[in-house]
């Protein structure tokens, strides 16, 4: 069985791909938009927009102050590497700014991630951008969720 970690990115990735969005007022998906499960995809050759999600840490902790708890508190951080292209009259920056909503709101609609996690907090976001015959822009912005699992078994939660 998958661990607990990687049922938490498969949700990830399902809610970013989605073609719409769920509750009152939702944004627009935006048009083109490509999902990514990796982080090595190079930005000039990729399909943009593009959202790629990773991982960069896991920490895990006792729940209770004794070695031998049957849990284990994780606070995992996920990262949304956000790319974009410039178009005539608009900055990459502000092509990022849709992937940006988008993102967010999947991911806050449903931080739960189908009951695994506990909750999500966001993190900062890095610019970076990159000039050339098409300017393009990227974003990365860092999720930290809280989940549990079994001391012995990161598949678990019990």
């Amino acid at each position: 069985m998958a661990t607990i970690r990687e049922q938490i990115i498969g949700f990830a990735i399902g809610y970013l791909s989605a073609s719409t969005a769920g509750g009152a007022n939702p944004p627009l998906k935006p048009a083109g938009l490509t999902v990514h499960r990796e982080r090595t995809r190079p930005i000039e050759t990729d399909s943009l927009p593009a959202i790629l999600v990773y991982f960069e840490d896991d920490k895990p902790r006792p729940i209770a102050a004794n070695y031998r708890a049957p849990l284990v508190e994780r606070e995992m951080t996920m990262a949304m590497e956000f790319r974009a292209k410039g178009a005539p009259g608009v900055s990459p920056d502000q092509s990022l700014d849709p992937l940006i909503v988008w993102a967010l709101y999947q991911i806050f609609g449903n931080e739960s991630f189908g009951g695994l996690a506990n909750g999500v907090e966001e993190g900062k976001t890095e610019w970076r951008s990159k000039e050339g015959d098409v300017p393009l822009a990227a974003a990365t912005t860092h999720l930290s969720i809280k989940y549990r699992t079994s001391r012995i078994d990161p598949s678990s939660r019990t």
